[in-house]
């Protein structure tokens, strides 16, 4: 300590009550927030890349959900000048123009990464969702409550 004192050492299960609490909020926290992406696209333009997942970790199918809301500028008479496409991997997906959020989905089986563009004319908002068959990300969220309740049922001992 900076005076020259000492303190006690912590107990491992204080730490792992710490790290447990962490873990869980962290994940639970991660696996609830969608980011979306809020894109402007030109006539002509190259597509805009929004983001690249990796799909199929040990032969599983995973579904790629994506969910799409024009602006105000592409809805009513200002529509026939707005489009998209969206491109997942090879694949293209195009959205009807409508008033509210349409989703369409993929599933993939393919290993590594996949880039997601978008392309077309209009202002968008874009969700991209992956949804698993191979449940991954839970795995920190049982790790940390495992840790939780040990530590908790330790420090009652």
């Amino acid at each position: 300590m900076g005076g020259g004192g000492e303190s006690e050492p912590i107990p491992v299960w204080d730490l792992a009550s710490l790290m447990g609490a962490i873990m869980l909020i962290g994940t639970i926290l991660m696996a609830v927030w969608i980011p979306s992406h809020e894109v402007n696209l030109e006539q002509g333009t190259e597509p805009v890349w929004l983001t690249s997942v990796d799909v199929g970790f040990l032969g599983s199918e995973d579904v790629i959900e994506i969910s799409v809301l024009p602006d105000e500028s592409c809805i009513g008479a200002n529509s026939t000048s707005c489009n998209i496409i969206v491109n997942v991997g090879d694949e293209a997906l195009s959205f009807p123009e409508d008033e509210s959020w349409h989703s369409l989905t993929s599933t993939r089986t393919s290993d590594g990464p996949l880039d997601i563009s978008a392309e077309g004319t209009g202002d968008y908002e874009i969700k991209i969702n992956v949804q698993r068959q191979l449940p991954l990300e839970a795995l920190p969220a049982i790790l940390g409550l495992f840790l939780l309740v040990w530590g908790e049922w330790r420090r009652r001992q």
